[in-house]
């Protein structure tokens, strides 16, 4: 497949929390408390102003699930439980929001009024999600690329969803300490055309939301969602895109699947199969003799099979879409998620899973099937089995018109499964508890003097504190960046700095030390204790793994602390190695301080600054030369 795709058109979403309380509340965005209390609600689907219904919203009603609701006081509040109304929106989020607009050269509405986007997945316990459209594009929203420009359409400032824990067919858990935390929604037009360039716009707009030093960092503090289409296909969201080295498999494999269903849709014309009516079956008694393991164990579980007759499709069934996933697989998706089932059986499968070609004529005959007639066959009781079968039709029945347009998720191989219909504009409507926002002119004339500066100027910044080249490149695309600035505030030396966040900490990481679990302000503390104690540098490794480990950052110091050697004894092997090495010195004479300072070292070891060795056997040196 060629690097750029012209068929095809690609979108970003970003979802990218911001670093300050809660938006609709005072409680700050903490992660990670105990919960103390849980909650049940049942959340049901209501009409919009026009007296729609959002197909999206229909399915999870249709579900008819129940949520539990686990929390801790100390960071979720009565608005989080949908018990008060919400306060009035977070200042500070907002101006951040108005900054992050202006540094992608957008345009701040006049007047902001929050909306209610219904979302009835559990992950919100209002049943909705509060957000407010703050700046739209205009000529000068774009990012250059090397296979042109990319335009932003809008900046959205929302709630966070609640996380989930665990979730079935009947219920789902969520935790509360996310639910409300601020982020933005930064969406682009579909101007991407490949992967390579999607990979550049991605690592592009991370990069500069994480230079305004107000965004959150960490796992999951920022989630990129890829919006798709090709010719002759329609437009997929394709959620949960966490790392970016997936987004070439989710655009091949994804502009694979849309040509192989507008083959399927070819072929189904050619065929001339037309809209298949609803009529199922009950096989449970042509499977009873059968000997498949699969089959006694649904029978075993109370479970009866139904057969879906799917005349014309004989042969589609199997037809791979994209690796390891077959058109059958696209409707035991729906069947899964429509239905609740655990999946289903279809004939181009079969003979399969024990199931012998004598049990599928013997099926064939009691239904008057025919040969060439293809089918699907759920292990269910009725309700369920009629919802999955309903689904599955209405998917086979969409393959005629082609490429219908989804919601879907992305897969760890980068493939992707239906998660939801494609939300439309039913599901948003005005928030009621809360007055439209004027947006103040000399607000927006302040934050233009704010912006953060360019990947380009702090990499200047950066060199201007001593760090080469190659790691100031670095430390400009990195996580760590602020952490950096913070600590050479502190008088912290930059080239100590720089070489733990990038060279120790991932070095630590590759062997498997939990350095992650290690917070940002431990972090700071370690390396801040270094530099004030004069600790040796050599030491941090150490210090760093006992901090991976649990230790609290005040016993990890004393630990290196009681480690370290004084002056007098460091001297004293100096001067010892200094005479054993008397012929080097003679042969090699000031040179001979490096193999010198590496047999120190070696006895030294993070017990002692380096600074210090070379102090010290620059001086005996010098003596034994003179």
């Amino acid at each position: 497949m060629s690097t750029k795709e012209p068929e095809v058109k690609i979108g970003f979403e970003w979802h990218q929390r911001l670093k300050t309380h809660k938006l609709f509340c005072d409680c700050p965005s903490m992660l990670g408390l105990k919960p103390e209390s849980r909650v049940m609600r049942h959340i049901r689907l209501s009409y919009s102003e026009l007296g729609e219904q959002d197909p999206a919203a229909i399915l999870e009603a249709q579900r008819a699930r129940k949520f539990y609701y686990d929390f801790n006081s100390m960071n979720s509040c009565l608005v989080e439980l949908d018990e008060a109304p919400p306060h009035e929106i977070n200042e500070e989020a907002l101006r951040i929001a108005f900054k992050i607009a202006l540094m992608f050269r957008m345009q701040v509405l006049d007047e902001i009024r929050v909306m209610r986007k219904v979302v009835l997945d559990g992950s919100n316990t209002t049943g909705f999600q509060r957000t407010a459209l703050v700046a739209i594009g205009t000529k000068e929203s774009f990012l250059e690329t090397k296979e042109g420009n990319v335009r932003f359409k809008t900046l959205c400032l929302e709630e966070e969803s609640a996380f989930i824990e665990e979730t079935d067919k009947e219920e789902a858990t969520y935790r509360l300490d996310r639910l409300g935390i601020p982020l933005i929604e930064l969406a682009t037009e579909p101007d991407i055309h490949s992967a390579k360039q999607a990979i550049e716009v991605a690592e592009k707009v991370g990069l500069m939301l994480r230079l305004t030093g107000d965004v959150q960092r960490g796992l999951g503090s920022i989630r990129q969602d890829l919006n798709i289409s090709i010719a002759g296909g329609s437009r997929q969201e394709i959620k949960g895109v966490q790392e970016l080295e997936l987004i070439p498999n989710i655009v091949y494999y994804e502009i694979e699947r849309q040509r192989n269903l507008i083959k399927i849709r070819d072929e189904l014309n050619l065929r001339k199969v037309k809209k298949i009516e609803f009529n199922y079956f009950e096989v449970t008694n042509a499977l009873k003799k059968s000997n498949s393991k699969l089959v006694k164990e649904a029978i075993a579980r109370g479970e009866n099979a139904y057969l879906l007759p799917l005349p014309g499709l004989e042969g589609l069934l199997g037809m791979q879409i994209q690796p390891k996933r077959r058109f059958g697989t696209e409707l035991a998706d729906y069947a899964r998620v429509w239905g609740g089932v655990r999946g289903i059986i279809h004939s181009d499968e079969l003979p399969g899973y024990g199931i012998t070609a004598e049990d599928v004529s013997l099926i064939r005959n009691e239904n008057n099937l025919s040969k060439d007639s293809a089918f699907v066959i759920v292990f269910s009781d009725i309700k369920k089995a009629e919802l999955a079968l309903r689904a599955v039709l209405n998917r086979v029945n969409m393959a005629l018109e082609g490429v219908p347009t989804e919601t879907r998720k992305a897969n760890p191989d980068g493939t992707t499964s239906y998660l939801r219909p494609l939300p439309g504009a039913a599901r948003m409507y005005p928030e009621t508890d809360l007055l439209p926002i004027v947006v103040n002119k000399s607000t927006i004339e302040e934050l233009k003097m704010q912006l953060p500066p360019t990947p380009e100027e702090v990499m200047k910044q950066i060199m201007e504190y001593g760090v080469s080249e190659q790691m100031a490149r670095q430390l400009v695309r990195s996580p760590d960046l602020q952490t950096f600035y913070k600590l050479v505030k502190e008088n912290v030396d930059p080239v100590f700095v720089s070489s733990v966040l990038l060279n120790t900490i991932p070095s630590l990481r590759r062997n498997g030390i939990k350095v992650d679990e290690i917070s940002e302000s431990d972090l700071q503390t370690l390396i801040l204790a270094f530099s004030r104690e004069k600790l040796p540098k050599e030491a941090i490794e150490e210090a760093l793994m006992l901090l991976s480990e649990g230790e609290e950052v005040s016993s990890v110091v004393n630990k290196i602390k009681n480690k370290v050697i004084g002056e007098e004894e460091v001297r004293k092997t100096i001067q010892q190695v200094v005479l054993e090495k008397k012929e080097l010195i003679n042969q090699r004479g000031k040179d001979a301080i490096k193999p010198l300072m590496g047999l120190v070292m070696e006895r030294f070891r993070g017990k002692v600054q380096g600074s210090l060795v070379y102090e010290l056997l620059k001086e005996e040196i010098e003596k034994v030369m003179k």
